[in-house]
């Protein structure tokens, strides 16, 4: 009987075990670590909370539905009041996967926490400086991704305060991956992304792969970029937006780490 017992615990243990992993929770379309650098580059920490070194987590609820859009945002726990709205905004503009229960997306309740380490802040902006961006115009408050460009006043246009342009800047900054070098791997990296309200980049996705290193080589160069919104009825808004980051190898001169 004990024996029979334990079979019939065995099973329901096993069949427990297989369900949780037919499950997937909603994440980020990013992914979870580039989610986590945006939000850490475009975290505003309190000025009272960093003054006194207060550290701690805020945990944002949301519902995400079946086609990854995510509703009913609420903060759900926070180690500081100013911290609060800091954090719903920077949740807000994440874009989700859904949750999935074998293999078909399912609405979901969800938590995301978003840390805030007045110890790591200090030190990151110690070693780097804040764009100021000439932005004149109110934010849409909508949190709506314009996909189709024949609805907007003025595309999203990348910004340098020296005048150059987005070729330029990829051609003096691009540092071309030592694994590509040693199998000169080479082609186009093509990336999507919205530029936010604020002129930030965010939920980066690879849409077409070279590999080598090329795909994170291009990412940290898009991460790195500031833009000028797009603008609709007289406001910024946030949109959509693709760039090609092409790695040659050319002469094969790679002295200088940049393509050719």
């Amino acid at each position: 009987m004990k024996t029979i017992r334990f079979i019939v615990a065995l099973a329901l243990i096993m069949t427990g075990l297989q369900m949780n992993a037919q499950n997937n929770e909603p994440e980020p379309i990013s992914g979870k670590a580039l989610t986590k650098d945006y939000i850490n580059q475009n975290l505003v920490y309190p000025d009272a909370d960093l003054q006194q070194n207060n550290s701690g987590k805020v945990v944002v609820g949301m519902h995400i539905d079946k086609e990854g859009l995510a509703s009913n945002y609420e903060v759900k726990s926070s180690f500081s009041e100013e911290a609060s709205p800091i954090a719903l905004a920077l949740v807000k503009t994440i874009l989700w996967k859904p949750a999935s229960h074998v293999g078909i997306p399912i609405d979901c309740e969800h938590l995301y926490a978003v840390d805030f380490n007045a110890k790591n802040y200090k030190r990151y902006w110690k070693r780097h400086e804040r764009p100021t961006l000439p932005l004149t115009l109110e934010a849409d408050d909508s949190n709506k991704v314009y996909e189709d460009f024949h609805h907007l006043e003025q595309l999203a246009r990348p910004y340098f305060a020296d005048g150059s342009n987005i070729g330029t800047y990829i051609a003096r900054n691009l540092k071309f991956p030592p694994e590509a070098k040693e199998r000169e791997i080479q082609g186009t990296v093509r990336l999507s992304f919205v530029v936010e309200t604020d002129g930030s980049v965010s939920n980066i996705v690879v849409i077409n792969s070279v590999g080598g290193g090329c795909d994170n080589e291009a990412i940290r160069l898009m991460q790195e970029t500031h833009w000028l919104p797009a603008e609709k009825d007289g406001k910024y808004v946030r949109s959509r937006n693709m760039q090609d980051i092409t790695f040659s190898i050319g002469n094969r001169n790679f002295q200088d780490g940049n393509s050719y």
